[in-house]
């Protein structure tokens, strides 16, 4: 992509034979229409192509193309939701909603994590996360000022989280 974004043309068949195919699998993961998912994939490659020459060389180049891809995505399934069609799901699994034991899994390894975290917080803070969670009743204070002391409490959080567990 960096010797496509300084003109150089030679560059365009390697480009497309490494990002064709990964746009295409990205999209079908997205979209589960085939179709739709190949005309996204297609129409994101022509803009990853025509904009080559905006792609700054010191940035990683799959998100940029990914995110280009997403944006794809979306607009197709914003378009399918306009007109009101369903996608046809041959050959999909429909999902009932229910979550797979790994998911049950990791959203319990979540819980037990945040409640950690949540132990080592003033008691202040737990008591207005939780009235914006909508667990408790929010208390009887001017609207600046609850989102005043939410925006303290969530700074909190994020800074006893990334202490730790290393990440946001």
């Amino acid at each position: 992509m960096a010797r496509l974004a300084e003109g150089d043309r030679e560059a365009f068949t390697p480009a497309f034979v490494c990002l064709q195919p990964l746009l295409e699998r990205f999209c079908a993961r997205l979209l589960p229409c085939r179709e739709d998912a190949e005309d996204a994939a297609q129409t994101a490659l022509l803009k990853v192509f025509s904009r080559a020459s905006e792609y700054d060389a010191t940035r990683e180049v799959l998100p940029w193309v990914l995110g280009i891809a997403a944006y794809e995505c979306r607009t197709v399934l914003k378009a399918r939701m306009r007109r009101r069609e369903a996608p046809e799901l041959e050959g999909v699994e429909v999902d009932d909603g229910a979550p797979g034991p790994e998911a049950r899994l990791l959203a319990e390894d979540l819980r037990r994590a945040l409640a950690e975290v949540m132990g080592g917080l003033r008691p202040e803070d737990v008591e207005t996360l939780a009235a914006a969670m909508g667990e408790r009743e929010r208390p009887a204070i001017p609207g600046a000022t609850f989102r005043k002391r939410l925006e303290r409490a969530l700074g909190r959080l994020r800074e006893a989280w990334r202490m730790r567990h290393g990440v946001e």
